[in-house]
């Protein structure tokens, strides 16, 4: 008998594979292999190209030191910021992946807002963004549920205070300094 999870297991198969029902290779080449097959589902094309697997096998290869750089930048903001009054830092953590770095601006402690924030590190030429924008002020997802921002106001009072500063292990150190001094600077800003 096929447990819940047996049939989970299935339907993402089938998903992966364009909602067809077998696996494609099976088609070809298993015992009794027939070219019939059927679409039993609205699917997605998840199968990487040989371009995009031949760069990732190189990309493989640098990752402790693409990750041991990243920390080496997140441990540098830490100790740059964490002094900083009108800053949330990320809760540090070794098993961290390091690819973002969010720090939560505290407008009460600054004349600025955290969109007006942004603006002066980009007049500075620091890359920064915000990565997430909570899904339910999407268009779809108005649209088709009738939300509003004020139904989840935790995740309101998230993204209106969060920003992504730059981290890459591309970063050169002075990359680094040029950010910190920038967001050191919002400071000068103060209520």
């Amino acid at each position: 008998m096929a447990t819940d999870r047996d049939e989970v297991a299935a339907r993402i198969r089938i998903m992966r594979l364009h909602g067809i029902d077998r696996e494609v290779w099976n088609r070809y080449t298993a015992p009794g292999a027939s070219w019939k097959y059927d679409v039993v589902a609205a699917g997605y094309k998840y199968n990487m190209t040989d371009i995009a697997a031949a760069i990732g096998r190189v990309q493989l290869k640098k990752a402790e030191a693409f990750l041991s750089r990243r920390k080496a930048i997140a441990r540098r903001y830490v100790a740059a910021f964490s002094a900083l009054d009108f800053l949330t830092l990320p809760q540090w953590t070794e098993n961290h992946a390091w690819h973002l770095f969010i720090v939560r601006i505290k407008e009460k402690k600054l004349t600025l807002t955290r969109d007006q924030c942004i603006e002066e590190l980009q007049k500075k030429g620091i890359g920064v963004s915000v990565h997430f924008i909570p899904l339910h002020t999407m268009k779809y997802y108005r649209e088709k549920y009738g939300l509003k921002p004020d139904d989840f106001p935790a995740a309101m009072d998230c993204y209106r205070a969060c920003i992504s500063l730059p981290l890459s292990a591309s970063l050169g150190d002075d990359d680094v300094e040029r950010v910190i001094s920038a967001v050191t600077e919002l400071g000068g800003w103060r209520r």
